[in-house]
């Protein structure tokens, strides 16, 4: 009986919002719709026009949930969490990207190239998915990219950790983003290729930075109901952290820090931001203790920020370049790759479509 009261409060509260949808684009839209464009432009416009859309998107999402639904706009609500399914690469993006790390690397023999490719909750959890919402074969995809690769190119597995930790808290819940617990897998079996013992887990305090997070895709889907909110932890060494400086280089100017953490992001609508200042930077400079050891170059996207605080304490100097905010120019621009031993490219998997390496990678005339 209850559930049938429920049901018709719901069918009562849809068909109320969908009249003052229509009464409010009529008489209190900003602007006129022009009747003149597309389908999909006239919807957009009526919509953005409600003034009450933020609660009708709510309110929908929360009818759906209350339904039994457990897909929201091609999202699947999975363990207390929420998955959107990767989208296949295509073979134009792929061919880019092996192409020019590939040059890169012809170009730089003496220098030890790395690529490491992470990929996205759906890739790991596809099993736990619909057959409809699975998206594609990230682990046959990252395999059949690797082999495009030239010998010069080491390529390093992210994957296989992360599947093997499935059943921890590898992915945040609500986002789309590695916890420092999968990032710490992910460092533990890459730095063994390139020359190191990983630390232990033992050797670092867990710092709760941030409980009760968010994430960017519960916000977008105005999901609240049956989800796990996240809690943004910051492995800490325990003896100290070898970082002495960390100098970023935006457009035009130079700020200079002590940590490879934000912490003031904590504070802001972008907490994830805590890892290496999010994209604020084009260019990281990180200097350490090991002055013996040797240099690595990382090129990377902002999705693997929390890997890059792990596999700084193996190295005298590293420079990080953000592959989105540095989309513009070259990497000669910004620095000489002569100069470091290694050269890391780290990319999520999500990131590989509209990765304009080609452009960036570049070599000056």
């Amino acid at each position: 009986m209850m559930k049938k009261v429920l049901d018709l409060i719901c069918v009562i509260m849809f068909f109320t919002l969908i009249v003052m949808f229509a009464f409010s684009t009529l008489f209190f839209s900003p602007e006129p719709v022009d009747m003149t464009k597309d389908t999909d432009e006239i919807d957009a416009q009526l919509f953005a026009s409600f003034p009450l859309q933020g609660s009708w998107q709510t309110l929908r999402t929360s009818m759906l949930l209350a339904a039994g639904k457990t897909e929201i706009d091609g999202s699947f609500l999975v363990n207390g969490g929420v998955i959107r399914p990767s989208e296949q690469v295509s073979s134009k993006a792929t061919d880019r990207l092996t192409g020019s790390i590939n040059d890169f690397a012809a170009r730089h023999e003496d220098i030890g190239v790395y690529t490491c490719i992470i990929p996205s909750p759906s890739g790991i959890y596809s099993a736990d998915l619909p057959s409809v919402g699975v998206g594609f074969d990230q682990k046959h995809y990252i395999s059949e990219l690797y082999s495009s690769f030239d010998s010069s190119v080491a390529t390093l597995d992210a994957y296989s950790p992360l599947y093997s930790s499935r059943e921890n808290y590898i992915f945040m819940r609500t986002d789309t983003s590695l916890t420092s617990g999968g990032a710490f897998d992910v460092y533990s079996s890459c730095i063994r290729k390139m020359g190191f013992s990983p630390r232990p887990y033992s050797d670092y305090d867990s710092e709760h930075a941030l409980t009760g997070y968010i994430g960017s895709l519960c916000n977008e889907l105005n999901i609240r109901q049956r989800i796990t909110p996240d809690n943004i932890e910051l492995l800490i060494p325990k003896n100290g952290t070898v970082v002495t400086s960390a100098t970023g280089y935006g457009s035009g100017s130079k700020e200079k820090h002590k940590s490879v953490y934000d912490r003031s992001a904590l504070s802001t609508d972008k907490p994830l931001d805590v890892f290496l200042y999010g994209s604020r930077y084009k260019k990281l400079d990180i200097a350490t203790i090991n002055q013996d050891s040797p240099k690595l170059l990382i090129v990377k996207t902002e999705q693997t920020d929390p890997i890059i605080p792990f596999l700084i304490s193996h190295y005298s100097f590293v420079t990080v370049i953000d592959a989105d905010t540095a989309s513009d120019v070259t990497l000669e621009d910004l620095v000489s790759a002569e100069q470091f031993d290694q050269v890391l490219f780290l990319f999520d998997i999500d990131s590989l479509e509209n990765l304009r390496m080609d452009i960036f990678l570049e070599e000056q005339e």
